[in-house]
This record gives structure tokens, sequence and C-alpha cells, in this order.
């Protein structure tokens, strides 16, 4: 059985204004109780994969919180486990801080796991993906790359910045940006199984080519020069690639024919596990269609919103479409919709906030308002 080797690429550009300021997106709270990066690893676990290194371009302090020792994802430690690789250099330098650069500095990680082939991902594009199909079609077409990608009917107003595909066949012919200008693309969804010695001299390359340059861009440089093979997934995907994004498509998965798309019995979503009460629920609450994750006292209306771990809503409080990070407050009498609060903030004296879903409210980390 071959052995694969597994990187969470946290390289990109994508950012939520406020809450990336402090964190990076991988640990941004998701559906109350989980980070966003808990999805990619939880396909990482699910696939057999044992030994996985997270590539942190920045921000790192939280998501050294939320991982703690690894245990949570399931992965066998005997076999691997996971490490966390910051490339300490040039972290405050944005053109040196990415992928390329990361793996430099930290080559001995997959030296001394010594695996057959490597497969590399982002975070914040949410997948359910099994990433042995994609090993097993990329040994089978005899490729030393390749790249996923899914065909979608949205490219006018999603994965805008990301590349699409030009191909013939299988083959991946040209790298593209998607400027939004198309409805129909095959968008790269930055998913890559790379046979390790390619790997390796690809790092190599790009670092005489351009010290600029990351994989996205060594690999859009050497498409007409080499066989980078094309993979096509058909199963859920979304981009969080931005604040406004990152609502519409957690609050679709108050959808049930949504959220069963991502939340299977045969494919669990793990996280690290808090030890909290039960939520509680008093008089005057009335919750439809929302998460709500445990611990939480509510006293008020929830709709259509997700709930984080031990949120306060207060008697008579509204919240409407809103995203409620955790150990925040909503006093008696509040009204909130279309906002994402923070964890810790507090909502007390200004009684009626409102943003729009293509514009939500934020109200910042530990604020009062």
């Amino acid at each position: 059985m071959a052995k694969t080797l597994g990187l969470v690429n946290l390289h990109s550009t994508v950012t939520y204004g406020g809450l990336t300021e402090r964190r990076p997106v991988a640990s941004v709270s998701y559906l109350g109780r989980y980070a966003i990066i808990d999805i990619v690893l939880s396909n990482m676990s699910n696939s057999g994969i044992d030994s996985v290194g997270i590539l942190i371009q920045n921000n790192p302090r939280s998501l050294f919180k939320h991982i703690g020792h690894g245990n949570g994802w399931n992965f066998n430690t005997k076999k691997g486990g996971m490490s966390l690789l910051y490339n300490e250099k040039y972290a405050n330098n944005l053109k040196y801080n990415h992928d390329i650069n990361n793996l430099v500095e930290n080559i001995a990680f997959i030296k001394d796991n010594m695996p057959d082939y490597v497969v590399i991902a982002p975070c914040h594009i949410v997948t359910t993906m099994n990433y042995n199909d994609v090993i097993d079609a990329h040994i089978a077409s005899g490729a030393d790359i390749t790249v996923v990608y899914k065909r979608i009917d949205d490219a006018d107003t999603a994965y805008i910045g990301s590349d699409y595909l030009k191909m013939t066949g299988n083959k991946i012919d040209e790298f593209k940006v998607n400027k939004g200008n198309k409805k129909e693309r095959d968008i790269s969804l930055e998913t890559y199984v790379i046979n390790t010695p390619v790997l390796m001299d690809l790092i190599d390359y790009a670092t005489h080519l351009s010290s600029f340059y990351n994989l996205r861009d060594t690999l859009a440089y050497l498409a007409d020069e080499r066989t980078i093979n094309a993979y096509e997934y058909k199963g859920y995907a979304r981009c969080l690639d931005s604040m406004e994004h990152y609502m519409e498509y957690s609050l679709e998965m108050l959808d049930l024919d949504v959220s069963t798309q991502v939340f299977k019995s045969n494919w669990p979503i793990y996280t690290r596990t808090n030890d909290t009460p039960p939520t509680k629920y008093k008089e005057h609450a009335k919750v439809t269609k929302s998460f709500v994750a445990n611990g939480a006292i509510i006293d008020g209306k929830v709709e259509g919103s997700i709930i984080g771990r031990e949120v306060k809503i207060g008697t008579g409080a509204t919240v409407i479409n809103s995203i409620i990070f955790s150990n925040a407050v909503i006093d008696e009498g509040a009204y909130l919709e279309n906002v994402i609060v923070d964890k810790k903030a507090t909502v007390s004296r200004v009684k009626d906030l409102s943003g729009t879903k293509a514009s939500p409210l934020y109200i910042k980390e530990g604020d009062n308002v």
C-alpha cells in the first residue's frame, strides 16, 4: 500500500476582515462547535492519512490552541500524527511568506516521513473529499501531478480569484484566474496529489524560478512543460473566500439537504472536544432552524442562526440569520439580524443591530456594544 503524507496549506490571500485580524482562517469558528480547518483534517483522517503537516501562514496562536496535541482528529500517532509547520523567518514578510518557502524551511518533515505521494489541500475550500479516490486516479493516470477540480455553474459570483483549468481530456493545458466573467468553469480546488520526488524537484525549481513564486504559481508556469493530470470532484464544495461567503455558506448548512452532504454517518467530522454542559432552554426560548452548541443559555428567540458554545441570549432578545461565537452575551431585549458576533463580545446598550446578507455587521472579539 502506498504511503501518503497530507499537507494542509493555509497560505492564501483569503481574509475575513476583523474575523481574521488576530487569527488565521483555519481557526475561525464553523457551525458553532468546529473550526474551519476541522473539515479538511477530518477528510485526511477519514482517508486513512496518518501523517499530516499544517503549513501555517500567520497568526498561529489560536491554531496552536485549537490543535493541541492533535488527538481529536483520530490520527494514528504510532504511525504518524500531526505537525504544525511555521516559517518564522518570513512570518512578517508578505512576498516571501508563501507555501514554497514554508516547505523549504520544513523540508525535513517530508524527508523524515518518506511518503510515496503527498496530498496538499487548503482549508478555506470546504469539501468531503475522499483522497483515496484521487490517489487511485493519480496512480492509474501515470501522471506526476494531479489537480482536483470541480465543474461549477456560478463562477460569476463564486471562486473569484481562484484558478480555472483549460484542458485537453484530463490533461491540463493552462491555469487561468477566474475573474467572474463566465458562469461555467472547471475550477481548481487547490487540492493536489504529487509524487514525492516530483514535489522535491518542484520546491527546488520554484526557488530558482522566482523567490516570490508559490506552489500555485509554479504549477501554472509548468502546465505547458510537463503532464499535469486533472481529476473531477463531484461532491459538495464551497469556497469560504470572504466574510460574506463565510456567512452565506455557514447559514446554508441549516438546510438539511445541504448539511447531510457534509455530515454523513460514514464520514465523521472531528474537532477538539470541550467539556461543557448541555444547552439550557429557559421559559421564553424559541429556537427554529438553527445550530446551537453545548453550554448555551437561551431565553429569547433564535431563528436561522448559529449559536456557539456557552453563549447567553437574554429574555426577549431576538437573533435572526446571525452567527454568535462562543462566550458571547446578547442581553435582554436586543435585536440582531445578519450579524456576526465574535467570541466574548457583549451586546447590551445598543439594542438594534442589523446588517445585510451581502454585508453582515461584525462585532469584534471582546467588544461591548
